[in-house]
């Protein structure tokens, strides 16, 4: 048995009950910030800031206590849980270093028979996903560096971290796909007498009786181990549980350093900090070493500069502008922890689905089911393309969709092939004979090359014809079909790139632009062999691709095309097994058939006031989400996010049989909300740093938050333009007196006084 906490600096240990940990390693927040780390570039000089600001965001486990008994996750309050837990660190290729092993023998040896008889629980890959973390069994008497040690013997390995024997050491939790090895009932039992090291209680009354009892004795090691607890990563130094490095960070800001330190004022500015910090650092130097940052100077360098702050004469009282520093740091520990966090797209559960929807999910595992909605719009809104209806600023508008859907290489995206083919069984059948049209007609044509007499133009118009299709071609097609929608599927992303390599990528991006709005293209050439038309653009594209094709595809996101697509990012299935997907029963791809030729059939012009009434109240809220957070990223995306969500919504409504049910405001919702998230997550940053301008930023989740939360309930300017600077957003006079002239404006805040201010929410 052991223990977990809400994060490596929040929280209290709790017990590691079965469904808690499968809580943990099945959630899709633990899932996202380990994909996060995956997607950084470790060549990048903020790549270990960054990775370590995202392990900090996950829960924790504790392997070695099975209690603490003041609730503090500290050494020498532990109970020994009779775990060990071993280390390895700078593992290239994870997997294959533990099962390619020597010792593992390959073939020769079974690789279960070593791990149970060496009573190995568990073998993870870490959250940085270039290391291992093994825990297993310590028998009677064995002390946690010896069980290291003979577990380490046993998989083969030589290197590992001889400093993981703390009883208050945490381990980030990972998802269930980094799991190499586990044997869940051993590792989640209670302590039994035989198995346990000494002092390890027997049974969970034992447990329950040491922690209420401040008599219990520990094990002996455990005062000695405390020591080496800092030296592990997962535990932060803080200050009355306020890390150090967010002191540090705020008293840059308020030294007016947020910005950086320049060569030349590294020595000053390491001084000062040293200076303020040794107050709350009990004058300890290498405790001053450990928590300041380097600036880039050399060991002796701080040394120096630390020795000569700790021999300046101490002041009774800590000095105001550290005791400013730790306020701000309270306060916005608070709000941050009390801030309601909108789910990641990850994170949200399914609305109620049309029965169409609900049968094209159903064999589908779960974490992929909304990918196939995303997937479906297209195909949907080609099939219902003879109905119009108008937006709410009343401009008239069609089933326009663009879906991306990606994920890493052999994730499993050509699931959505099956039943993108069932759908456009219609489309199919039309297109054969549109192509037969067009095969006889260029028959003829040969045949009377020389000829007074022409064949007629059958104009012949397939609709589904792949992205590769020329532009001339593009628009004939569009010019033959005569309002109804066009739809290109690439199952691979870097076709289009290619294109752009050919050089015909601007025109057709120009396209697919105005295909959203159904705007006019058109080209002109004097020439009679090519083709010119001007013409309005119904156009409906499904891509999918890995995250690096992705990017190749969306270089710039300014440009526009980015906020246009619904994107779907499935889950990464590195290290995990392979997703089964259940065929559809005949008479499901029957029915699906059906509900795609009532869609082929379906035209006119409709209007739903459901659709209307949930789409208007969420723009309201994200336009209020992103005043809040001054975020022109947010409110970009949200505008485009809640055309799509209306569209859905109307799809839905003519999938409910023309009627407005509860499922039709609640679809529409959740596909604005779903489409927001994603290009929030894939390109916010990119989008803010464009739009405004701003410093990079730090945090691309945390930007999102509301800085009206953040601030106190009566602030002045100066607390504005210092909480932006720290999360490296712009800090120009103009733009701060648009942002308190918009709160103001929208009753958020009140004048109080010159430079003053109040909250009104």
């Amino acid at each position: 048995m052991m223990t977990y906490q809400n994060s490596v600096s929040s929280g209290k240990p709790e017990t590691l009950t079965k469904e808690k940990w499968n809580g943990l390693i099945d959630s899709p927040k633990v899932r996202s910030i380990c994909k996060a780390i995956a997607r950084l570039d470790v060549n990048s000089p903020e790549y270990n800031d960054r990775k370590q600001a995202l392990k900090k965001r996950l829960p924790v486990i504790i392997p070695h206590a099975a209690g603490f008994k003041n609730g503090k996750r500290v050494s020498a309050d532990a109970i020994p849980s009779g775990l060990a837990m071993l280390d390895v660190d700078h593992v290239e290729n994870p997997r294959e270093t533990l099962f390619n092993s020597p010792c593992l023998g390959g073939e020769s040896k079974d690789i279960r028979e070593v791990l149970i008889k060496n009573g190995i629980y568990l073998v993870a890959i870490t959250a940085s996903g270039k290391g291992l973390r093994i825990i297993g069994a310590r028998a009677q008497g064995e002390t946690i560096e010896a069980a290291q040690m003979r577990m380490a013997q046993a998989l083969g390995i030589e290197e590992y971290d001889a400093v993981t024997k703390d009883l208050a050491r945490a381990s980030y939790v990972v998802p269930r796909e980094y799991i190499l090895w586990m044997d869940e009932e051993a590792l989640l039992a209670p302590c039994s007498s035989g198995e346990g090291a000494e002092g390890c209680p027997n049974t969970q009354s034992e447990i329950a009786r040491c922690l209420s009892n401040p008599s219990c004795t520990t094990s002996p090691m455990a005062i000695e181990e405390q020591e080496s607890a800092a030296d592990g990563e997962e535990r932060e130094l803080c200050y009355q549980e306020i890390p150090y490095s967010d002191i540090v960070e705020e008293l840059l800001v308020q030294t007016g350093h947020a910005g950086g330190v320049e060569v030349g004022e590294r020595n000053v500015v390491y001084f000062s900090l040293a200076n303020y910090l040794r107050y709350i650092c009990d004058f300890d130097k290498a405790l001053l070493l450990r928590i300041l940052p380097d600036f880039g100077l050399s060991e002796q360098e701080r040394l120096q500069a630390i020795t000569s702050a700790l021999g300046r004469p101490r002041k009774d009282q800590i000095p105001a502008i550290v005791q400013s520093a730790l306020t701000t740091c309270e306060r916005e520990q608070e709000a941050k922890n009390n801030e309601p966090r909108l789910p990641q797209a990850s994170e949200m559960k399914l609305p109620k689905l049309p029965k169409l929807l609900k049968i094209l999910c159903r064999r589908l595992p779960s974490s992929y089911r909304p990918a196939m909605i995303i997937a479906s719009l297209p195909v949907l809104g080609t099939l219902a393309t003879r109905i119009r209806f108008n937006y709410l600023d009343m401009q008239e508008q069609s089933f326009s969709f663009f879906s991306c859907i990606t994920a890493p290489a052999a994730s499993g995206k050509s699931f959505i092939r099956k039943p993108v083919d069932l759908l456009l069984t219609p489309i199919n059948e039309q297109d054969a004979i549109e192509r037969e049209k067009e095969q006889a007609y260029k028959e003829k044509l040969r045949a009377s090359k020389n000829s007074k007499f022409q064949p007629e133009d059958p104009h012949a118009c397939p609709r589904n014809n792949g992205v590769s299709i020329s532009v001339a071609k593009l628009l004939q097609l569009l010019t033959y079909a005569e309002g109804k929608h066009l739809i290109g599927i690439g199952e691979e992303m870097d076709t289009l790139v290619k294109s752009e390599r050919a050089g015909t990528w601007s025109q057709k991006s120009d396209i697919y632009r105005l295909a959203f709005d159904n705007a006019e293209y058109g080209q002109a050439y004097m020439s009679e062999a090519s083709f010119s038309a001007h013409v309005k653009v119904y156009y409906n594209l499904l891509l999918t691709g890995t995250p690096n094709s992705m990017r190749r595809f969306f270089k710039a996101v300014e440009e526009g095309m980015a906020t246009r697509v619904c994107f779907a990012q499935l889950p990464d299935t590195s290290f995990a097994e392979m997703p089964v997907f259940a065929p559809y029963t005949e008479a499901e791809k029957a029915e699906i058939i059906h509900w795609a030729r009532r869609l082929d059939a379906e035209e006119g012009t409709i209007e739903c006031s459901a659709v209307d009434e949930a789409i208007s109240q969420w723009c309201k809220e994200k336009l209020q989400e992103a005043s809040d957070a001054d975020n022109r990223a947010m409110d970009t995306f949200r505008r485009r996010a809640a055309v799509i969500g209306y569209r859905a919504g109307m799809l839905c409504y003519l999938l409910e049989d023309r009627k407005a049910t509860a499922v039709v405001g609640e679809f529409a919702t959740w596909v604005a909300e779903y489409v927001f998230r994603n290009q929030m997550e894939l390109w916010g940053e990119q989008m803010e740093l464009a739009c405004t301008g701003a410093l990079k930023i730090r945090d691309g989740r945390d930007v999102m938050g509301s800085l009206l939360a953040l601030l106190p309930e009566e602030f002045v300017t100066a607390d504005l333009i210092k909480l932006r600077a720290k999360k490296g957003q712009n800090v120009s006079v103009s733009s701060i007196k648009s942002l308190l002239h918009r709160w103001k404006k929208n009753r958020r805040i009140a004048q109080i006084g010159e430079g003053r201010w109040r909250r009104l929410e």
